[in-house]
């Protein structure tokens, strides 16, 4: 499903709900920021201690500037620092995107971001970002996504925004709820090398499962959106209800 935040200037996302974004988004993650006129885009971490030393000193160094933060979940293309968000449109204007864009074509290596962003976005005229109508357009043409954008002189625009959430504050919008925690389900093994997953919802019995030297963490019992509770083990190892399934927010990951 990946995850966007925007975070407005001088403010602090904390540290626990970074990781735990990264936790629930594990292909990939990058940030953006403006200053001084100019886009700064880092990305392609796939450790979480790598995105988050380079993503705090930045913070620190440059006076905790208004970002764009995105973690992935690979839907389209490949799994790999190209396809990590965020993007940038040219030099004037970067962003990030949650969901999935449906009418551009399906690239075997590239994600629909990217295909949007070069077969749409490139071809938008100049201070397209503050016009209310081209955005209201962009609303109905990517359905439940949602896009956040940012320009070289610090100005954010977020497309669906009412689709995400602003903290108490005001000052971090969320594209969804995976920055808070996910229950998970535990694998106990016993002296015949069966397992057992206990979670709120009772006992489930899977036999000849091999044992790992990590046995915590392995599958979830919340979809990671709705956070209804995952009865199959099909959906555990998704991580989504059959419901969010079968809606299309949430596909199989591939």
């Amino acid at each position: 499903m990946c995850i966007v935040i925007v975070k407005t200037e001088q403010t602090d996302i904390p540290k626990e709900q970074l990781k735990e974004s990264f936790d629930n988004n594990q292909d990939g993650s990058g940030y953006l920021f403006a200053m001084n006129g100019n886009l700064t885009i880092k990305k392609g971490f796939f450790v979480f201690n790598d995105f988050y030393d380079n993503y705090s000193r930045d913070m620190e160094k440059f006076n905790n500037p208004i970002s764009i933060i995105h973690f992935r979940i690979t839907t389209h293309g490949l799994t790999n620092k190209l396809n990590c968000h965020p993007f940038l449109v040219n030099d004037e204007i970067g962003f990030a995107h949650n969901g999935m864009i449906d009418f551009v074509d399906n690239h075997k290596k590239k994600s629909d971001t990217m295909m949007f962003r070069n077969d749409i976005l490139r071809n938008m005229p100049s201070e397209w970002i503050f016009n209310d109508s081209v955005l209201k357009l962009m609303e109905e043409s990517i359905g439940n996504s949602k896009l956040a954008f940012l320009d070289r002189n610090g100005n954010y625009r977020i497309v669906n925004e009412g689709l995400g959430h602003w903290n108490k504050d005001n000052t971090i919008w969320y594209s969804n709820k995976s920055y808070c925690e996910v229950r998970r389900a535990v694998y106990a093994y016993n002296n015949y090398g069966h397992a057992s997953i206990y979670n709120a919802y009772g006992t489930l019995n899977i036999t000849n499962k091999k044992k790992t030297k990590n046995t915590d963490n392995i599958e979830r019992t919340q979809c990671r959106t709705c956070y209804s509770g995952l009865m199959s083990i099909a959906e555990r190892k998704l991580g989504h209800c059959d419901k969010c399934q079968l809606d299309g927010e949430h596909p199989k990951r591939v």
